[in-house]
Parts: C-alpha cells; sequence; structure tokens
C-alpha cells in the first residue's frame, strides 16, 4: 500500500497536547502522520491497520516486478536477444 507524499503533519510538541487529535487523524487518513521537530521530520504515526498491512507485506510488488524482470531477461537470453556490454557507454550506442 503505497503512501501519499504529501502527509498530514504535526510538531513534537502537538504530540503531547494534541495526542487524540494526531491518532485520530491517522485513523482517518490511513497513511502516515509526520511529526516535526526543529522543521525536520522525526517520527511517524500510523493507525494500527496501516501498520499491520506494511509489516505483513514484504515487498510483495517488489518481488513479483523482480521476478517478472528476471523471467523477462532469462527469455531475451536464451532468444539470443542479448547483448553483452562492456562499459556503461555502450548502452547509448
Amino acid at each position: 500500500m503505497p503512501l501519499d507524499p504529501i502527509h498530514i503533519s504535526f510538531s513534537v510538541r502537538d504530540l503531547q497536547r494534541k495526542y487524540r487529535v494526531i491518532i485520530d487523524a491517522a485513523k482517518r487518513s490511513k497513511d502516515a502522520v509526520v511529526l516535526i521537530n526543529n522543521s525536520r521530520p522525526e517520527a511517524v504515526v500510523l493507525d494500527i491497520k496501516t501498520y499491520d498491512d506494511l509489516i505483513r507485506d514484504t515487498y510483495s510488488f517488489d518481488e513479483e516486478f523482480t521476478l517478472h524482470t528476471v523471467k523477462l531477461s532469462r527469455s531475451s537470453a536464451k532468444k539470443g536477444k542479448i547483448k553483452k556490454l562492456s562499459s556503461w557507454n555502450e548502452l547509448d550506442a
């Protein structure tokens, strides 16, 4: 589950004062709520379902994509469609 690149954010100080507001924002958005300290991101708050989804998904998309790419490259190699390069500069040729 990809996270939205524009996150809801609160200051770290708000965490103590507005705990419930921050938790509710994480639950409502189903996305990361970023905690900012000295104008820099310091931590992230996630609702428990989003957290569970993230830790259970062990990069399945990346693994699926990688395995598909390997399969395609092996198929191309068997068909003799692969050119062995001696340098990165040959990619432009």
